[in-house]
């Protein structure tokens, strides 16, 4: 699991952000994570489709859809009872790996591009 929220931490450090994402998204149910995932998957091709120029206004959709994925190989992996081979589990861990880049580098890109945004008319 890659962003657990360890209940064993010292109570004066706070946690990561990827732990509190981890626990909010436990506490989302199934269908909005799914949800999540395909907004986030459609609104990317999308707009690659119709209007390429247009690619800063999918980051966050696509960022969504990599928080809907990530929780869903999240619980999958919390939640499966029966015995898992090393090859699963190396499998589940790459693909939440996937999902986490994925969701920063658009949540980042999204944030300087805002900014970029804003900047650019104040220095105009």
């Amino acid at each position: 699991m890659i962003a657990s929220a360890d209940p064993n931490t010292v109570g004066s450090e706070p946690p990561s952000l990827f732990a509190v994402l981890a626990v909010r998204a436990r506490r989302t149910s199934d269908g909005v994570l799914a949800a999540l995932a395909a907004i986030g998957g459609v609104a990317a091709v999308a707009l690659a489709a119709v209007r390429p120029g247009w690619w800063a206004f999918a980051l966050p959709l696509v960022s969504a859809g990599a928080f809907g994925l990530w929780g869903i190989l999240e619980r999958e992996t919390a939640e499966r009872g029966a015995v898992r081979s090393a090859r699963y589990d190396r499998a589940m861990g790459a693909a939440q790996w996937v999902a986490v880049a994925i969701g920063t580098v658009c949540a980042i890109v999204t944030v300087f591009a805002v900014l970029g945004i804003l900047l650019g008319r104040i220095i105009s």
